[in-house]
């Protein structure tokens, strides 16, 4: 690595490091605990990268084997904690979290078999392409979740809200960089990986500091504010419309989801 990308990296662990700190000891893991699990497996693999490069230098092969199967671990836990995530958003109606995980399968399967045939195609980009699908079809799943739920005027906390955003933001930027530097290496210019490096941690380390900020807000208004309440006159008008939309859209769904229950 080059030494601006060993400071962003460095730079990065520490927030990380942060985010971790305040999910333990603010008590967010437990209304989070998947998520938890996903940062604090974040900065293991911080810890198990650095050794990795120690031991058997940046480019060989071995190191690019252990590096992806943990980034595969990764990956996993992200996905994991996302659905999490969209759970407590989505999960108290039970019909709308249905067409909830669907969109989110569909949007995967689709985006990763392109990715597959992509691959198989250019042997040598297979991880590189892989990657680039999973972070495409993470970032489409989960923009379609997010209409579902502001089309629908579903509320949402504002610390899942940030979460939400944050993982959107970084699969976005990863298929950016992803593809730009997929491009440049086909056109010969084999420097590159500095600047992808510098990219993906940089959105990563902003991602994970807009992070900190929220859960350290969230803890801190949960202790020393009140929630502020809406006139109870305008309360009782809005509330029964939107429990009545909510509510028979929620129907619908369950009658589409469960075909079974309908015939009897």
């Amino acid at each position: 690595m080059v030494q601006s990308v060993q400071w962003a990296w460095g730079i990065s662990v520490a927030i990380q490091m942060l985010v971790l700190g305040l999910l333990l000891f603010r008590g967010h893991f437990r209304k989070i605990p998947v998520f938890t699990a996903f940062v604090a497996a974040n900065v293991c693999q911080a810890g198990l990268l650095y050794v990795i490069y120690t031991q058997f230098g940046f480019g060989s092969r071995t190191t690019l084997v252990l590096a992806w199967v943990s980034e595969a671990c990764i990956l996993l836990l992200r996905t994991l904690a996302t659905m999490e995530i969209l759970y407590l958003v989505l999960g108290p109606y039970r019909g709308i979290w249905g067409l909830g995980w669907r969109v989110l399968a569909g949007a995967f399967g689709l985006v990763l078999l392109y990715a597959g045939i992509q691959a198989g195609r250019n042997v040598s980009w297979a991880i590189v392409l892989a990657d680039r699908g999973f972070h495409l079809a993470f970032a489409v799943a989960l923009v379609a979740c997010l209409l579902l739920i502001r089309y629908y005027s579903i509320p949402v906390e504002s610390t899942y809200k940030v979460l939400l955003g944050g993982f959107c933001i970084y699969s976005c930027t990863v298929v950016l960089a992803n593809t730009v530097g997929y491009v440049l290496a086909l056109r010969g210019f084999t420097d590159y990986q500095p600047i992808w490096q510098l990219a993906t941690i940089i959105a990563y380390a902003g991602v994970q500091l807009a992070w900190a900020v929220t859960l350290g807000r969230a803890a801190a208004s949960t202790a020393e504010k009140s929630p502020l309440l809406v006139a109870a006159s305008l309360y009782r008008q809005l509330s029964p419309q939107i429990n009545e939309r909510l509510g028979l859209l929620n129907e619908q769904l369950n009658r589409i989801w469960e075909p079974k229950a309908t015939r009897q």
